[in-house]
Parts: C-alpha cells; structure tokens; sequence
C-alpha cells in the first residue's frame, strides 16, 4: 500500500515539476536546462523520500553529484530551504486550490501529533474528495492540507479555531464540510461541535480502546504481559544477554531475532510482542534454564498468551485495513459484522477463548 501510494505521489509531483520548472527565478535563469532538471530533481528526492536538507552537504552524496556530473555545481541548504521548497509549495498549494475549488463537498481527517523528542505537537488537515471533474474519471482524491504547530492548551475552543482558520486558508467554508473524522477524545468532540460541522469517531481508535478495556486490562493478561515486559526489558538492557540468545537460536538452528517491546498508546504493538515472544519460546526458556531472568512465564500464562494473539489476530488485520488510505466509512459495519462472528462463534477460537476459566470473560 505505502509502496502505491509513493508511487502516485512520484507520478503528482513530476507533474507539479513540470509547472514549477517553467518559473523564472534567479537561480534559473543563471543555471543551464541540465542544471535547472538535475536541481528539480534533487529537490524532488528531499521531498519524496523525506530526506534532511542537509543531505546537499554529505559528502557521500557530493561524491554521487560530482561523479554524475562533474559540471554540476549542488545548491546550497539555503537555496533549497528559503527559496526552492518554499516555491515548490506554492506550485502544489495552487495545484490543491483549483482542484478543490469546483467540488460542493469535501470530506477531512484531523489529528494531533505529539513527539516524545521535542516538546512540540501538531495539528493536522487532510481533505478526502471525488473528482468528477476529469473525464472518465470519479477517483478518490486526499490530499494533506496543513500540520501546523499547535501551541497552547488543546482544548475543544483552540482545536475549533485552529480548524477553522485553515478552512479559511484554503476558502473552504463550512458548508461543504461532508463530515471530519476526528479520535474519540473529549476535546476533538467539542471542537466539532462549536464548529457545527458534522463529525464521526476513529474507529481504528474505537478498535484500541475495545481491545484495552475489553482483553488487555484484565488481571491475569495483563500479569502475563508485565512478565513479558520484564523479560525483554532484561535483554534490551544487557548486551550480553542478547548475545546468548542469539548464540542460542542458532544453536536450535533458528533464525536470530531480538525481541520487540510494545508501545502502551499502540495496541498492535503488544499483540507483535506477545507473537514475538512466543515464536522465541524455546530459546527463552533455554536461555533461562542457565541463567536468571528477572521474570518468567508459567504453563497458563504461556497458554494464555497463545489464546490472547488467537483472539487479537482478526483486530490486528482490521486495524491494518481501515488504517490504508483507500479506506472509507463504508467498511465500518461490514468489518464490525465479520469481527463479531469472528471473536464469538469460535472462527478463530473466540467461543474456546469464552469457555476456559483461566481467561477473561
């Protein structure tokens, strides 16, 4: 999907590259016709494959330019941040502008993003419309609209304003708002509803919180993940102990993988934990037959552990569909319906999950 999806956005912006190349700027009219293609070309990289800007001065990459080209003369980080991404941007905006200009509805995702790395959170539009206009067409069409920093409090009013101000940008008004999917937290309900514009919840959010309320947080899954946890944690922090694992899979002619931590806010991730931790069943337990662990798995909990990944199996495959950029709402109630015989008539084991008294209910 993601391989798709890079190759459609190769295929728009050499289109936008051919319009944006046709401008005159200084640096243009001084620079041959190779140079100006070998320069929209480098930009095109940075942008397609999220490359640093400081990629211009690796000298592994000079090495490459001046190999391919000896004439060519690489333009500078300021060239490229204060005037080329700045008109490439412009051509794209203009690009968006006149195609949603003649459409009557237009449909959104919002979300914020926080980085663990810096204290910095962003708030971001993506517009999700048909094109009717071209012939012989009527595909879906997404573009992202804005992520701009968001400062401040998050609260429903400031969420509201920040919205509104980038329908404003783009001269979008409310009322061709079709619907804005937002996550379930309280602060993105209000902001919707002082907006008056319609809205729907996240399901794949939806799909978390009915994993973590409904399977993750009960007692004896959850005892069995802490240990799970323990237990990588012992050889995430030991360099050592990794190596005697790895000494140990290779011993059990197995192929030599570490093990993977989760992340709390991304369900997903303890369910490739837990699989994980399964698949390294025999060289865990070889591991700990010599040396101390500072955890260990008893008989239930690994069986309770391979009931836990049966039941989450059709949750992972879901989440991974409606999280592709093809997806609509309309998958929503025949997904529901698929999950449900699914997790309840025994399709994978749900029913035998139900019946044993050593798990959850």
């Amino acid at each position: 999907m993601l391989g798709g999806q890079r190759r459609m956005n190769h295929v728009r912006i050499n289109k936008l590259w051919k319009l944006h190349s046709n401008e005159g700027k200084s640096f243009r009219k001084t620079a041959s016709e190779r140079a100006i293609k070998i320069t929209d070309k480098i930009i095109e990289f940075i942008v397609l494959d999220d490359q640093p800007l400081s990629v211009v001065e690796n000298v592994g990459f000079c090495c490459l330019i001046e190999h391919l080209e000896p004439r060519y003369s690489l333009p500078g980080r300021k060239y490229i941040s204060e005037t080329a991404l700045p008109e490439l941007y412009e051509t794209v905006r203009e690009h968006i502008s006149c195609q949603l200009k003649d459409v009557q509805t237009i449909s959104f995702t919002t979300d914020i993003w926080s980085s663990d790395a810096a204290p910095l959170s962003l708030l971001s539009l993506t517009a999700h419309w048909v094109d009717t206009v071209t012939p012989s067409s009527f595909t879906l069409q997404s573009a992202v609209l804005q992520a701009n920093e968001f400062r401040g409090s998050h609260t429903g009013t400031s969420i509201a304003e920040s919205i509104e101000g980038m329908l404003v940008k783009w001269n979008i008004s409310k009322s061709r708002v079709h619907v804005i999917l937002r996550d379930n937290t309280r602060n993105m309900k209000k902001a919707m509803a002082e907006m008056g514009v319609s809205s729907l919840g996240c399901f794949a959010h939806s799909l978390q919180l009915v994993v973590h309320e409904g399977l993750l947080s009960q007692r004896s899954v959850s005892d069995a993940l802490a240990n799970c946890r323990k237990i990588i944690g012992h050889f995430k922090h030991s360099p050592l102990a990794t190596t005697r694992l790895e000494d140990i899979q290779k011993d059990l002619k197995m192929p030599t993988k570490r093990l993977q931590q989760d992340v709390v806010t991304r369900w997903n991730s303890t369910f490739y934990m837990v699989e994980r931790i399964l698949e390294q069943k025999r060289p865990i337990s070889a591991y700990g037959a010599d040396h101390d662990l500072p955890a260990t798995l008893t008989a239930n909990q690994w069986a309770l552990l391979e009931k836990t990944v049966t039941v989450l199996a059709p949750f992972e495959e879901l989440t991974k569909q409606i999280s592709s950029s093809t997806s609509s709402v309309a998958e929503v109630i025949p997904s529901v319906t698929v999950l449900k015989r699914a997790t309840c008539s025994g399709e994978p084991g749900g029913q035998r999950y139900k019946n044993n008294e050593n798990y959850p209910s």
